[in-house]
């Protein structure tokens, strides 16, 4: 048997007759290994100690924790000399007060890294060699899965074309007409497709055609494409000023693919687009989050007919949209793609009605989308000679970490920028481990957790550490910022994704205002140059306070935490003085650290593990803390495990606005991605509830600013803030209505507060 796989653990199941066949790195020699080869490669007598090695030095990649600071090297030979992990222990008082330190500091955990490390061998498995020869033909069960995951080279790769259903006879007609004409029928049609191409400067001549479909009454439910009086489609050339009145019509809804984009470019050429948006890819995003949402995918999966011949098979209803019609009276593509648009859009309005999900779409996102719109074209200003003043600093400092490393390891040519050289440095040099850990390439591991593990071994760690910080803030936030700056207006128009992330929280892109570290005292300062769009105005800043908290303990209707927070108690000093049973007044500083910890862990499903991580502190010590958390809170474990059990028979969860994600691998065999499927489940219905509340939240305020002609603006939304370029004279007015409006937009168990505060720049106001 020949064990293909670079995979080290592999290296406990080689026997007489069983080897490891390891591929050569990067076009290098393979390696075939045997008994001698690895009993030669560790020192040891029997492959099957290479449990006891791989138990010994551990894995982060694979959360095994290991003996810290014990290596390759010295585990081998501890392994010959004592036989097994077992037989080490037993003779611990021989080994040296170093080593006698770490195995004992590892005793705690030592029995789950074996157990972890150790290749299963003991399962019945019921099936016969030949049943697991590949013979899978390619038919409708592989087109689905290739479908799913967007394997299109794949599929071309195998020389297979999309499986199309059988075409049926029954086209739709398709009658040209005038911009004039289309305009006068503007009344009577329901819904409108905007679609733009071509590459000129001019908005106008990137607006095509406009498609209007037959009539409906706005909200009138939907109705097949078949079986309809007149015209399915009146399909009209010319520019947008042509249709200005049409697409400004609020009793007309329109239906296309990024129509927030196609906001901001009507916007641009004084056109507001006006009425019911039936988004494609939104209306897709709530159905199933985490699939693709392009139109040429969703045509294909959802209708079974290609997005580019019109050929297919749609609802077994509608065959080719263009079988018996003359070529000129086709539109060219333009008409397909309206068609197979509002095919589309009533499949997805079916799906959302039958989800119950049609509210979460007609009620938070399609009016979410038009809030986005205006606050990308409102960008936020930024000041240049702040910003530049703080790259300066930063260089500064960066340079300044720089001399310090190289000082510190006494070579005054190092590269602090290469990973290489400061992996021979700590590990060769300064001999900081004593078999320190190596990544594929040969070269030293010196990310973040290796360098945390060993920073209080020596001073150059931590300058190492701060200097990356600097670096990267530099590269990755600061340096960038100057090119995504607007010179018509001085603003940075960022694009707001609405229809990202699984759990139905806003992203941003061009540039990512969502993932700047404001955790960090410098990542805080970059704040400071964001600054209001007018020389006398404000910013002002509105942060929900625990939301997240709160959230949960709605949703595990848990008493204490809803007592903590209905009388204004400090949550993580009241979730201390549960765990450690002891009165509230006497909770220290560093128990509340452990319990704010734990909330915050618990929520995203953290396992002894991963707090002992956090914490620093022993694996079974970091147990206890769970263990007296759930003992203190039995409603949360409840509503943990409940969630869970839930996930397993639907197969996904809600926020309580009915937001679904769908968590199939809860209910797989492999218990790495059935665990990490668990946190998601419970994770989402906090996480999306809260998205959903500060969506609605915006949509609020972004009308009852309108409804009262405030000048002031709402430029970003970053998590569970909200950001303002306000009016001096609006400010206070501005801030009851903000306050107002985010603390009752919903009604829980719990209050909801916010923190408002208003100044010159962002970092004022926060």
């Amino acid at each position: 048997v020949y064990m293909v796989t670079p995979d080290k653990d592999y290296g406990q199941l080689i026997e007489d007759h069983i080897w490891q066949y390891k591929p050569g790195k990067a076009g290098g020699e393979n390696e075939i290994i045997g008994v001698k080869e690895i009993c030669g490669k560790y020192g040891i007598q029997s492959p099957s100690q290479v449990i006891d090695m791989l138990t010994i030095c551990g894995d982060t990649a694979d959360n095994v924790p290991g003996v810290k600071g014990v290596g390759e090297v010295g585990a081998g030979k501890l392994v010959a000399k004592y036989g097994s992990v077992q037989g080490i222990y037993d003779h611990l008082d021989e080994l040296s007060p170093r080593q006698k330190g770490l195995f004992e500091e590892a005793a705690d955990h030592i029995g789950l890294s074996r157990e972890l490390v150790t290749i299963k061998t003991d399962i019945d498995v019921d099936v016969a060699t030949e049943d697991m020869k590949v013979d899978k033909a390619y038919g409708p069960e592989l087109a689905d899965l290739f479908e799913k995951y967007e394997f299109n080279s794949l599929q071309r790769f195998l020389g297979h074309a999309p499986v199309i259903p059988e075409k049926e006879e029954n086209p739709l007609e398709i009658t040209r007409v005038s911009p004039s004409e289309v305009t006068k029928a503007a009344a009577k049609a329901g819904i409108c497709s905007i679609i733009t191409e071509g590459a000129d400067s001019s908005i106008f001549a990137k607006v095509r055609r406009v498609i209007v479909a037959s009539p409906r009454p706005l909200g009138g439910g939907s109705t097949p494409l078949t079986n309809r009086e007149g015209p399915d489609f009146v399909v009209a050339e010319g520019g947008c000023k042509d249709f200005k009145a049409l697409l400004e019509n609020a009793a007309v809804g329109k239906c296309g693919e990024d129509l927030k984009r196609h906001m901001n470019l009507l916007a641009a050429a004084g056109v507001e687009l006006k009425g019911h948006l039936d988004d494609i890819g939104l209306m897709h995003y709530i159905v199933d989050p985490e699939k693709s949402h392009k139109v040429e995918v969703l045509s294909q999966g959802l209708l079974g007919m290609s997005l580019e011949t019109g050929e297919g098979n749609a609802e077994a209803s509608t065959g080719s949209l263009f079988d018996d019609i003359p070529s000129d009276e086709v539109q060219s593509d333009r008409g397909r793609e309206a068609a197979i648009l509002l095919m589309l859009r009533d499949k997805l309005k079916s799906t959302l009605s039958e989800n119950g999900a049609d509210k979460l779409y007609d009620d938070m996102e399609e009016p979410l989308l038009k809030v986005l719109s205006r606050m990308e074209r409102n960008g936020v200003k930024m000041d240049l000679g702040s910003l530049k003043d703080y790259t300066e600093n930063l260089r500064a400092e960066m340079v300044a970490r720089e001399a310090k490393v190289r000082e510190l390891a006494g070579e005054p040519s190092l590269n602090v920028s290469s990973p290489k050289q400061i992996g021979e440095v700590l590990f060769e040099k300064l001999k900081l481990a004593s078999k320190p850990k190596k990544n594929a390439n040969g070269t030293y591991s010196t990310d973040e957790t290796t360098l945390l593990d060993i920073a209080d071994r020596h001073p150059i760690v931590d300058e190492i550490l701060e200097f990356r910080a600097v670096k990267k803030l530099l590269s990755t936030y600061i340096e960038p910022f100057p090119s995504y700056i607007d010179s018509a207006d001085g603003k940075v128009h960022t694009t707001f994704n609405q229809a990202l992330t699984a759990t139905g929280r806003l992203s941003s892109s061009n540039p990512n205002l969502q993932n700047i570290p404001i955790r960090t005292d410098r990542g805080r300062e970059i704040r400071k140059a964001f600054v209001p769009g007018t020389a006398d105005g404000l910013i002002l800043s509105a942060d929900y306070s625990q939301i997240e908290l709160r959230i949960m303990a709605h949703l595990s209707c848990d008493q204490h935490l809803i007592n903590a927070f209905k009388e204004g108690i400090d949550i993580h000093a009241a979730t201390a003085a549960k765990i450690f049973n002891i009165p509230h007044e006497e909770v220290t500083a560093d128990q509340r650290r452990i319990a704010k910890t734990a909330n915050f862990g618990i929520m995203y499903g953290i396992s002894a593990f991963g707090l002992a991580q956090r914490l620093r502190i022993g694996r079974k010590e970091a147990q206890k803390i769970i263990d007296d958390y759930f003992a203190g809170f039995p409603s949360i474990l409840s509503f943990i495990e409940d969630t869970k059990a839930a996930a397993r028979e639907t197969g996904y969860v809600e926020t309580l606005f009915g937001r679904r994600r769908y968590i199939p691998e809860i209910n797989s065999k492999n218990g790495t991605i059935r665990a990490l499927a668990e946190r998601n489940a419970v994770n989402a219905p906090i996480q999306g509830t809260s998205a959903d509340i500060i969506k609605l939240a915006m949509i609020a305020v972004d009308k009852e600013l309108s409804d009262r002609g405030f000048k002031s603006k709402m430029v970003l939304q970053i998590h569970d803030e909200l950001v303002f370029d306000a009016i001096p004279e609006e400010v206070e007015a501005l801030r009851d209505v903000v306050v107002d409006k985010m603390e009752n937009i919903v009604k829980l168990s719990v209050p909801l507060t916010v923190d408002c505060n208003y100044g010159k720049n962002w970092l004022e106001a926060h």
